[in-house]
């Protein structure tokens, strides 16, 4: 079976977690560079394949002879490498090590504006402006909500719909809550940090713009009565 073949700068890795779940793709690296190599099944590389920012691209006959694409003469041989499957080369589990907001000392989580429209999940606002919502908004919208005080005066709402009133929204993916707006730069590694650092599912991983993040515990988020709000009142 003929099979396609990439390079990689290995600076480029963060790049082929996108494609970490393909079947039948494998991998394998040197000093300097990832290889990848899958069979081939369609007369032309899919679209994720497509995408990644390759250093060359190769078709591989069945002696491991390398032709270029669009290409009928040879140009080298595949070497001989220690070839393991994808989702083993580029692991779920992290680094222990992993220091806040970072996954390794080399793959930083950043935010980037996106274009794309994700509905808000959560919203911080003021305690003040949160009470005096609470204290005229009909009951049916407030039981659709909850919501946690932080030390500082801030509330974080969450439910849907979430209240009319000016403040920070978030996103919600996998537990981490993510400004509106904004994304990670690669997806996929948001599944991988919320394994890392909230591996019981107990807490909402907050993000800022800035990159900055904390934990929020689930359980410190109360129904959104009126008397709850009130309590929150006596104790800010």
């Amino acid at each position: 079976m003929e099979n396609w073949v990439l390079v990689f700068k290995k600076s480029d890795l963060p790049h082929l977690a996108v494609v970490r779940c393909r079947p039948g793709l494998c991998a394998a690296e040197t000093e300097t560079e990832v290889w990848l190599r899958c069979p081939m099944l369609h007369a032309d590389l899919d679209q994720a394949l497509r995408a990644l920012p390759a250093l060359h691209t190769y078709r591989q006959d069945t002696q491991g002879l390398l032709f270029p694409l669009g290409g009928s003469t040879p140009v080298a041989k595949l070497p001989a490498l220690d070839w393991v499957p994808m989702k083993q080369f580029i692991p779920v589990e992290l680094p222990g090590a992993a220091l806040p907001a970072q996954l390794t000392q080399h793959y930083a989580l950043q935010l980037f504006p996106s274009a794309a429209y994700h509905p808000g999940a959560a919203l911080k606002i003021k305690l003040t402006d949160w009470q005096t919502y609470a204290d005229t908004a009909p009951e049916i919208r407030l039981a659709a909500l909850n919501f946690a005080l932080s030390a500082a005066g801030d509330v974080l709402v969450m439910g849907e719909p979430l209240p009319p009133l000016p403040g920070e929204e978030y996103w919600l993916r996998d537990s981490i809550l993510l400004p509106a707006a904004y994304d990670l730069e690669w997806p996929l590694l948001a599944q991988l940090f919320n394994q890392q650092e909230n591996s019981n599912g107990a807490n909402f991983l907050l993000f800022e713009k800035n990159g900055g993040w904390q934990k929020i515990e689930k359980r410190c988020f109360i129904p959104a009565s009126r008397a709850g709000i009130r309590q929150s009142r006596t104790t800010s």
